[in-house]
């Protein structure tokens, strides 16, 4: 299953900010790495 989060307030993926991954605004902490960890 895939997610659309460019519809997600609190998330953004920037080119260049950790290879364009989506991460946390603000931060540099991708949100895959929170589901890997529940």
């Amino acid at each position: 299953m895939t997610l659309d989060w460019s519809q997600c307030p609190a998330v953004e993926s920037i080119p260049g900010k950790v290879s364009g991954a989506w991460v946390f605004k603000n931060t540099r902490m991708p949100v895959s790495l929170v589901f890997e960890n529940l």
